[in-house]
């Protein structure tokens, strides 16, 4: 018999917590739903899946590669859906974007799509680009707003739309045209602007402040104390994020080089590639004149 999609959605809920009462949680059944699932699983490909204690949950060998398979099962399944649809810009689409590009290009794009596509409903999340770029991967959003460079796998389509620079900044009493010891203030870890500035820059390791902030608001009030210097999306500066701050100046000529590129990311067999990109269309440069 051949095994059923919702028994496949819980195995691989249950590979990604290992415990069956989050894994219930994530799929909201209840614990005995999903474990007679997973048992039935077992039952209907005759094989061991997860080894089961009182302490733990493991995936046998088997059971993993059955995880993948499922996996690939489940997205293909959600293109058959996709290719049903009567008509794309009637149906409901999930876009995510990174922080550090929402609040300057989300409200135009919602009114653009408002105007063009009246009848699509619209579904957004805000994230990192690693949780972005796993959603687009597992079908849970259509195409994600992006930045780049960043490392895009093979199963990934990615589309520039327009680059746009990163500006200097740093404290009216700082006047200086160089990175010194540990001044460069950058958000964390795991931020694709901190990894552009890098790269795009040249910096070096001694350059980097040992601090680091979770967002631009703090990143810019550390600079506003003349802790550092950093560098700021043009689109940032455009919507004035820095009119609360009379103290920091903007410097054009230092790190004139620094650049990024935006655009979308989206999976390379989505069935909807070209009304993602017709969206894609609307997505205007902020700054452009």
């Amino acid at each position: 018999m051949l095994p059923s999609l919702k028994n496949l959605e819980y195995l691989i809920a249950l590979s990604e917590c290992l415990n069956f009462s989050k894994a219930a949680k994530n799929c909201f059944v209840s614990q005995s739903t999903l474990s007679a699932g997973i048992a039935k699983l077992e039952q209907d490909l005759n094989a061991i899946l997860v080894e089961r204690n009182n302490k733990s949950v493991v995936l046998t060998k088997i059971g993993i590669r059955i995880v993948d398979q499922a996996q690939q099962v489940i997205n293909s399944t959600q293109d058959l859906v996709n290719i049903a649809k009567t008509d794309f810009f009637q149906s409901k689409i999930n876009i995510g974007i990174i922080p550090t590009i929402s609040p300057y290009l989300l409200p135009q794009l919602i009114q653009n799509l408002q105007t063009t596509y009246p009848q699509l409903s619209l579904s957004f999340v805000e994230e990192k680009s690693e949780v972005l770029l796993g959603k687009v991967q597992s079908l849970e959003i259509d195409f994600a707003i992006f930045a780049f460079p960043y490392d895009i796998p093979n199963s990934i389509e990615a589309h520039t739309l327009f680059k746009e620079s990163l500006i200097f900044i740093q404290h009216k009493e700082r006047d200086q045209s160089n990175i010194k010891h540990q001044e460069l203030l950058l958000l964390e870890q795991g931020n694709c602007l901190r990894d552009q500035i890098i790269s795009s820059c040249n910096i070096k390791k001694n350059q980097i402040s040992e601090c680091s902030c979770s967002s631009l608001a703090t990143l810019i009030a550390m600079v506003n104390m003349n802790t550092g210097v950093s560098l700021l999306p043009k689109m940032a500066i455009q919507h004035n994020i820095l009119s609360p701050y009379p103290d920091i100046n903007i410097d054009n000529s230092t790190l004139s080089q620094a650049k990024r590129e935006v655009g979308i990311i989206y999976r390379k067999q989505n069935s909807q590639a070209q009304n993602i990109l017709k969206i894609a269309q609307l997505i205007q440069h902020p700054f452009k004149k």
